[in-house]
C-alpha cells in the first residue's frame, strides 16, 4: 500500500458536518453559518438544506475552532469589561493599577475566578506580603480607593494565598475563558453549559438530554451561537425562528437582519437617549401603518409579545422596498421569497417571568397569521388592530393582571373565537370610562369571522350590531346605563328574552327618545328566531356594540353641552 507523503498527511481535511435538531441547534447552524460569511478564518463552508459542511486542515482543527470561538465572544461582547474599576497588579510596572473589571453574559462568578483572572503568587515577584500590602496601601491612596479588609482588620490582598489579580488585556482575558470553558473535546453539561442568558433556564433542561449526556465541543460551540445571539427578545420573552429547512431559516434571519443590540430611544420629558428592553424596532417599523403608540414594545404576557411580534413582521414585510433600493417588481420579488419561507418555519417563544416558572411554546401559524395581515391591511384595518391592543390595554388598571388581552391574543393566534374577550372588555371600558373600541370593531370581528373562522356567526353577528347600536343610543340620550348592566346578567334563553321585554317597557315610558327603526325591529326578530341556541352569542355581540355605541352617542351629547 502506498503511503501517503508527510505534506498530504498534513493537508488533510477534516469534513465536518451538522444536521438539523432541536432548535436552539438550527439556529446555531445558520447563525455561525452567518458568522462565518462575515469573516476569513482558514476553512471552507457549505449550506444546504439538511446540514453546514465545514472543512478544516486537520492540523488546523483546534486553532481554527478556538479562533471562531473566542471572535464569538468577543464581538458579542459574551465576555466583556464594564464600567466599574478595580485593582490589579502590573507585572511590568510592579505596582498596583486601577482598570475596568470584567465580566461575563449569563455568567457564574466562578467563570471570573477560574476561566478570566489572572492569579499569581507574589513570591513569584521575589515580593513578601509586607511588601506587597505597602504598594497596596500606597496605591489606594493614590487612587482614593478605600482598602479592602477582612472582618478582623487585615488586609485582604494579597489574598489568603498570598496572590494577586494580574492586570490582562480584554484578548487575554478571552484566551483565557476560551481554553478555561472549552477544556477537552468532549463536555459534560455541568455549570459552563449553564444558561444561555438574561436568567434563561438551564441547558439541561430546556433541551432534557438523557442523564450523563456527553457533548462535541463543535456541538456545544453550535448551541452557544444558537442560544445566545440573533434572536428576538423583550423583557423575559424570546422568539427563536426554527425550520428543519436551514436554507429557509437563513433566509428569513438574513431578510430580518436581526440586532442584539437594544433599541435606543430619545425620552420625549428628558431629551436624552435611553434604552429599551428589547432589540425589535416596533414604532420605526409600525409607524409606516400609522400605529404610532411609542409604547407598543412594552407587553405584560408572551401571547401579547408574539402577537405584537407577528404585527411587527408583517410590516416588515409589506414594506420591504424601504430596505430594499429596487423597483416595484424586485419588491415583490422579495417579499414573495420572504413571505413563502415562512411556510417551512415555526417560532419558538421561552418566556421566564421571574418566579423560576419557565415555558416553551412552538408557533405553527405564521404563515395564515400573515395572510390574515395582509388581507387587514387591504382592507384599512391592520392600523385599527393596533387600536384594539391599546384598548384592551387601557381597560383595566395598570396594576391588574389584564387577562382579557392576554386572551384576546392568545385566540387571535390560535384562530379561536374572540367574542368573549370583547364582551369581557367591554364591561371594563363602560366601568372604567376608559377608551372605546370604536366603529371598526364590527369590519375587523366580521373579518375575522369570515376569513379564519369559516363565515360562523356572522348573521347574527349582524343583526346583533344593528340591535346592540339601538340599545346603546337610547342608553345614551336617556343618560340611563341599567339597561346596559342588565346585559351582564343574562344568564340564559329566558332571561334574554326577559331583557327585551324590558326594554319595550323601558321604551314604551320615553317613546320620545325611543326611536328604533325597522331595520332594528328585523334584527330583533332574527335574534329570537334562534335565541334558543344562541342566546349566548346575541347577548355578548348586543352588550359589546351597545355599550360602545352608547360611548360614543354620550361623547357628542357631553361635548354639545360644554
Amino acid at each position: 500500500m502506498k503511503q501517503r507523503s508527510l505534506f498530504e498527511r498534513e493537508n488533510e481535511m477534516v469534513t465536518k458536518k451538522f444536521g438539523s435538531r432541536d432548535f436552539y441547534f438550527n439556529n446555531g447552524i445558520v447563525n455561525l453559518y452567518q458568522f462565518l460569511k462575515e469573516r476569513n478564518f482558514e476553512l471552507e463552508y457549505e449550506l444546504n438544506q439538511n446540514e453546514l459542511l465545514l472543512k478544516i486542515e486537520a492540523q488546523r482543527l483546534d486553532d481554527i475552532y478556538y479562533e471562531i470561538f473566542k471572535a464569538f465572544l468577543k464581538d458579542n461582547k459574551i465576555v466583556f469589561q464594564t464600567n466599574n474599576d478595580r485593582w490589579y497588579f502590573d507585572e511590568i510596572k510592579m505596582d498596583f493599577i486601577k482598570d475596568k473589571k470584567f465580566d461575563t453574559k449569563g455568567g457564574q462568578k466562578n467563570d471570573l475566578r477560574n476561566g478570566i483572572y489572572l492569579y499569581k503568587k507574589i513570591s513569584d515577584f521575589g515580593l513578601s506580603r509586607k511588601e506587597v500590602e505597602k504598594l497596596y496601601l500606597d496605591f489606594c491612596q493614590r487612587a482614593n480607593l478605600k482598602p479592602e479588609r477582612e472582618p478582623d482588620g487585615k488586609l485582604r490582598v494579597p489574598n489568603r494565598k498570598n496572590e494577586v489579580v494580574i492586570a490582562i488585556t480584554l484578548d487575554e482575558a478571552i484566551e483565557r475563558f476560551s481554553k478555561y470553558f472549552v477544556n477537552s473535546n468532549v463536555l459534560s453539561i455541568d455549570s459552563k453549559i449553564h444558561s444561555f442568558e438574561d436568567g434563561q433556564n438551564s441547558f439541561h433542561d430546556m433541551l432534557k438530554p438523557p442523564k450523563n449526556y456527553k457533548l462535541d465541543k463543535w456541538d456545544a460551540l453550535i448551541y452557544w451561537f444558537g442560544g445566545r445571539i440573533k434572536r428576538f427578545y423583550n423583557f423575559s420573552y424570546f422568539i427563536y425562528p426554527n425550520s428543519s429547512n436551514l436554507v429557509a431559516l437563513n433566509k428569513f434571519k438574513e431578510s430580518l437582519q436581526i440586532s442584539d443590540e437594544k433599541i435606543a430611544v430619545r425620552d420625549e420629558k428628558t431629551n436624552k437617549v435611553k434604552e429599551i428592553p428589547t432589540n425589535i424596532d416596533f414604532y420605526s417599523i409600525l409607524k409606516n401603518d400609522e400605529i404610532l403608540n411609542k409604547n407598543f414594545y412594552i407587553s405584560k404576557s408572551a401571547e401579547e409579545f408574539e402577537l405584537k411580534f407577528f404585527m411587527y413582521l408583517f410590516s416588515v414585510m409589506h414594506h420591504i422596498e424601504q430596505r430594499y433600493e429596487q423597483a416595484n417588481e424586485r419588491r415583490k420579488e422579495r417579499y414573495k421569497e420572504l413571505f413563502d419561507t415562512l411556510q417551512y418555519l415555526s417560532f419558538v417563544i421561552y418566556t421566564d417571568d421571574g418566579t423560576f416558572k419557565t415555558s416553551l411554546g412552538e408557533y405553527t401559524r405564521a404563515y395564515q397569521l400573515i395572510q390574515f395581515f395582509q388581507f387587514l391591511k387591504e382592507n384599512n384595518l391592520f392600523k385599527y388592530l393596533g387600536d384594539v391592543l391599546v384598548t384592551f390595554s387601557l381597560s383595566q388598571g395598570k396594576k391588574e393582571v389584564n387577562l382579557h388581552l392576554q386572551y384576546w391574543c392568545q385566540k387571535l393566534l390560535n384562530f379561536e373565537n374572540l367574542r368573549k374577550e370583547y364582551y369581557l372588555a367591554s364591561f371594563n371600558i363602560l366601568k372604567n370610562k376608559s377608551k372605546g373600541f370604536g366603529g371598526l370593531l364590527f369590519e375587523l370581528e366580521q373579518s375575522y369571522l369570515k376569513q379564519i373562522l369559516g363565515g360562523k356567526d356572522m348573521s347574527i353577528h349582524q343583526d346583533s350590531k344593528i340591535v346592540g347600536d339601538g340599545i346603546g343610543h337610547f342608553c345614551a340620550v336617556t343618560n340611563d346605563k341599567n339597561l346596559l348592566f342588565k346585559l351582564r346578567n343574562v344568564k340564559n334563553y329566558k332571561q334574554l328574552v326577559s331583557y327585551f321585554k324590558d326594554l319595550k317597557f323601558a321604551s314604551l315610558k320615553r317613546t320620545k327618545d325611543a326611536r328604533f327603526t325597522n331595520e332594528f325591529n328585523k334584527s330583533l326578530e332574527n335574534i329570537l328566531e334562534t335565541a334558543e341556541q344562541n342566546w349566548e352569542i346575541a347577548r355578548d355581540y348586543i352588550a359589546i356594540y351597545a355599550i360602545d355605541k352608547f360611548k360614543s352617542i354620550d361623547y357628542i351629547i357631553n361635548h354639545q353641552n360644554t
